[in-house]
């Protein structure tokens, strides 16, 4: 970027570089700058890029031109460059402003968003790197075996500086702090300051750089009891200006550039550690931390959240009532039932949770669940499916899409029930319905083993289908016998789509344990006594199977040659429906390969339903099955679902889809793995 700059003979007073990109965003393009002599200088290393590994740019790396800035958040390195503007101040653009800024621990959210000073101030700007390390292995839900396993565990991780600082040590502590043991680090950009090298068709030189830019990867060997007695692992690093990282949590209102200790948590379990990560990345759920806030701990009273006491608790307590604010300050527009009815369209759909409207446009095409769910919800009271379904992060989100509050009168006529069908003396030919929730009895009861059911139910009449397209789910809607409050989950059902008058949804029940609340919808399911009547709604999801290779994903059509489907336990249901689907179509030349992973043998649901439709098959389907508590008499796959099988197994390419389906733990770490190989999230389906 320097020898561009340079060409344009900046004047005197000219201290920034603007940088605007060609993507179009809701508060205009995206733009931020650079400070000009950190541009100028060759330590730096700031480039423009339209290559990467000696290939063109693809399009989702900023296709044709792109800004990177080693060191730094990426923020910095916009895609899609357009422009270069050099400037005696910083960027004036939304996204420059509003976004990628720490600001300081006392300033609440409400007093950020009253007072914009907080935001145009530029120290509050992020730029480099802080200082940060993670742990690698032990892996998240990794288990250890205490039982004729190897006396030390090689625990490892990666560490990075900002700004080009080398990482001096990373540290490693089992007693929560008090001790700490050197970790042993590699520098793998080191092995290029020798000299000269030609490198991806360019000519690559760091004998004169002393720069760091890339992670550090670092290693120490722990005897296995030493882990055995300890509550945690904890890592933290230092870099060559003493900045290291430190204990707690910095609280600011957009949370970045958080970089606390990283912290694995240990349990013993019966013969086995089992190793617990803080959070999981993009976005997923789960995590040691998601757990103790969940049960109400405060994760920023220096204790990582434990319990220390009565002043903890009663903190805890109070955050465990404490509501997420879903309404947007300074909305006071007042909308009637006849004005929200108008607005049941896939144009405008606007929906209403505790007497808030909003406005779902904006978000149909990125929601995970498809543009149905909104659209289904639509000029409607969707209060119970939303507070039953979504996250605390999914709530946070509302203020966003907040437009008004019903009046009075529109209330009470909401309160006074949801809409039921007109009745009408004509038969639908099938039972789903996506924005009435119709009710199924319950016919029959199977039980597959100790915590697996079959349940039956009965649909309105004997010559119905479900109307429950191949790949998509249903809502169920039970409601609690206590507090009758609204317990609402998502399944496949594994009868035939084509089935009259039933339909069949395996569920695996969640008891209680002396460690672990079960599953509040499951325990419910196999409490009904049979004639109950249970609720149901749909068809929603993203993904549909179409035929002949042919699927649909957000009502965008795909051309698929193989699927890999990838599940565990329970996924294997929407999973059973596609490879069903076309293991029974001759014509259909697509080729499936599932990886099941399970815990014990009788815990493989569907087996022989899955090695019956391979028979004749072999050519376009294989079914691999992987125990990790595997019998010495078991011949197949021993030990998790992990992305070593996955390589070993199917090839990357273009004309492959991955479908995932299964508890969180495996969903997430199979997004990092496959994402480590190279697969494009366009080609990931997460049911």
């Amino acid at each position: 970027m320097a020898d561009v700059i340079r060409k344009a003979k900046p004047r005197r007073g000219a201290r920034f570089v603007c940088m605007e990109g060609g993507d179009q965003l809701p508060n205009g393009c995206y733009a931020t700058s650079l400070k000009l002599n950190w541009v100028m200088d060759p330590n730096r290393a700031i480039m423009l890029a339209h290559m990467m590994n000696g290939e063109i740019l693809r399009p989702d790396h900023g296709k044709p031109l792109r800004a990177v800035g080693p060191g730094m958040i990426g923020a910095r390195s916009v895609k899609w460059l357009k422009k270069l503007i050099v400037t005696e101040r910083p960027s004036d653009n939304w996204y420059h402003i509003y976004d990628n800024r720490v600001l300081p621990t006392m300033i609440s959210p409400e007093v950020a968003a009253n007072n914009p000073k907080w935001w145009t101030d530029e120290r509050y700007a992020i730029y480099d790197l802080s200082t940060n390390s993670a742990t690698v292995y032990p892996a998240h839900e990794e288990q250890l075996c205490l039982v004729n396993g190897p006396e030390r565990y090689r625990a490892k991780g990666y560490a990075y500086g900002g700004g080009g600082r080398r990482i001096t040590r990373v540290e490693i502590s089992l007693d929560k702090g008090r001790s700490w043991r050197l970790a042993d680090i590699e520098y793998p950009e080191d092995r290029y300051r020798a000299g000269e090298a030609d490198l991806y068709g360019g000519r690559l030189d760091l004998t004169q750089r002393e720069t760091c830019y890339c992670w550090c990867f670092w290693s120490l060997d722990i005897p296995v009891t030493e882990l055995s007695g300890a509550k945690d692992l904890l890592v933290r690093a230092m870099d060559e200006a003493m900045g290291i990282q430190p204990r707690d949590m910095y609280w600011s209102v957009l949370g970045m550039m958080n970089n606390p200790w990283f912290r694995v948590t240990i349990s013993k379990e019966g013969d086995y550690l089992r190793f617990e990560h803080p959070t999981l990345p993009a976005m997923m759920p789960g995590g040691w931390m998601e757990r103790v806030k969940k049960a109400g701990g405060d994760l920023t009273n220096g204790y990582w959240g434990e319990n220390i006491g009565g002043e903890d608790l009663e903190r805890s307590v109070k955050d465990e009532v404490k509501e997420v604010i879903m309404k947007k300050e300074g909305i006071d527009r007042i909308i009637t039932i006849d004005e929200l009815r108008k607005h049941d369209n896939e144009k405008e759909p606007w929906f209403v949770v505790n007497g808030e409207v909003y406005d779902g446009t904006s978000f149909m095409k990125e929601h995970p669940g498809g543009a149905q769910s909104i659209l289904s919800a639509a000029g409607m009271d969707s209060s119970d499916e939303f507070m039953a379904i979504h996250s605390e992060t999914a709530k946070g989100m509302m203020p966003g899409y907040h437009i008004g509050s019903l009046d009075e009168a529109s209330k009470l006529v909401l309160s006074e029930g949801e809409v039921e069908p007109e009745k009408s003396n004509e038969v639908r030919d099938t039972f789903l319905q996506s924005r009435t929730w119709t009710k199924a009895i319950l016919e029959s009861k199977k039980i597959v083993s100790w915590d697996t059911r079959i349940f039956t139910f009965k649909l309105e009449h004997e010559n119905q289908t479900l109307g429950l397209p191949v790949g998509k789910h249903l809502m169920i809607r039970l409601r609690d016998p206590v507090t009758k409050e609204a317990i609402i989950r998502s399944y496949t059902p594994i009868s035939d789509t084509s089935m009259k008058g039933r339909m069949e949804v395996l569920v695996k029940v969640y008891f209680d344990t002396p460690q672990v609340k079960g599953g509040q919808m499951t325990k419910a399911m196999e409490a009904l006594p049979l004639g109950a009547e249970v609720d149901f709604k749909g068809p929603i999801g993203k993904f549909e199977y179409l035929g002949k290779g042919l699927c649909s994903i957000n009502e965008s059509r795909r051309s698929v040659k193989r699927f890999v489907m990838i599940c565990g336990g329970s996924g294997i249901t929407p999973i059973f429906q596609v490879f069903r689907a076309i293991m029974r179509d001759r014509n259909d030349k697509t080729k499936c390969t599932v990886l099941n992973g399970n815990r014990l043998i009788e815990d493989i649901l569907c087996k022989e339903d899955l090695d019956d439709l391979l028979k004749g098959n072999e050519k376009r389907g294989e079914v691999l099955y992987t125990l990790t508590k595997a019998p010495d008499t078991w011949d197949g796959l021993r030990g998790r679902i992990n992305g070593e099988l996955v390589q070993k197994h199917c090839q990357r390419d273009e004309g492959t889809m991955i479908l995932i389906c299964g508890p969180e733990a495996l969903e997430k770490s199979m997004h990092v793995a496959l994402r480590d190989q190279g697969w494009r999230d366009e080609q990931l389906v997460f049911f």
